[in-house]
């Protein structure tokens, strides 16, 4: 059986940390050109990507963002364009609203809608809910987002429950535990662990697939001086008995 293009991302390590685009230095305007490669068991092709991003601040807790990204999954080749803002509502509460679109949309959404509210407590805590919608070719997705983090010293701690619930089936949980270690300015490496289900529809009247999602990663951004930085990933997931998927993503960044 091939993996169906229309699928609910439950899986924590391929939903994008929104909150990580406004952790870079709070004064500078960055940009980052990258690509990631992931070979997949069982004879699957792989999975390719090019992508372009930047970020523009604002002031504090206030910035846009946005990507343009090329991505070739199971043969088949998609671009996407998606960004976000962030929004300062008060000292404490901030806002995000982000968007994504694919003029191809073979294996990515056709688009995604995404709404995050994140309130700041002392003590180095904060909390964050959100809510994705996302459209695929013959199946819609809804996903919510509920987080738990607290800062202290140079580390942060996470954990993320997503809930899931595509189109015509019930709800697929996933969770995601991170800790970072900051160093050197905005030099970081973050450690996530996560393990959930992913459901996949397989087209109308065939239902759908329920699987079991487990992964790692290492991740994180060093720079090499005050303008030029290197932005990694290293990835392994296990989706169900269908593939491994292991690989690396490297990103030259650059801010002014």
């Amino acid at each position: 059986m091939s993996p169906s293009p229309y699928l609910i991302i439950a899986a924590a390590l391929l939903v994008p940390q929104l909150a990580q685009a406004a952790e870079s230095s709070a004064t500078q305007d960055e940009a980052e050109l990258g690509f990631s490669h992931y070979a997949l068991s069982n004879n699957y092709a792989s999975w390719d990507s090019l992508y372009l991003d930047g970020a523009h601040r604002f002031g504090q807790r206030h910035s846009i963002y946005g990507e343009l990204r090329e991505t070739r999954r199971f043969s088949l080749t998609d671009r996407e364009i998606s960004g976000g803002y962030y929004h300062p509502i008060s000292e404490s509460w901030t806002a995000l609203v982000a968007a994504s679109t694919s003029p191809e949309h073979h294996v990515l959404p056709q688009d995604s809608l995404f709404g995050q509210l994140q309130k700041a407590f002392d003590g180095g805590w904060d909390i964050q809910a959100g809510l994705r919608h996302t459209r695929y070719n013959l199946v819609s997705a809804n996903l919510l987002v509920l987080t738990g983090e607290r800062y202290w010293g140079n580390y942060r701690a996470a954990y993320t429950l997503y809930q899931g619930r595509l189109q015509g089936s019930g709800t697929a949980p996933s969770h995601l535990l991170l800790i970072s270690r900051y160093y050197s300015d905005h030099s970081y490496f973050t450690l996530a662990l996560s393990r959930g289900r992913q459901a996949e529809s397989l087209g109308p009247g065939l239902g759908v697939l329920l699987l079991d999602v487990r992964g790692a990663s290492l991740s994180g951004r060093h720079w090499l001086n005050s303008a030029w930085g290197l932005s990694y990933e290293a990835v392994t997931e296990q989706q169900g008995n269908l593939y491994t998927r292991r690989g690396v993503l490297l990103g030259l960044r650059y801010a002014f």
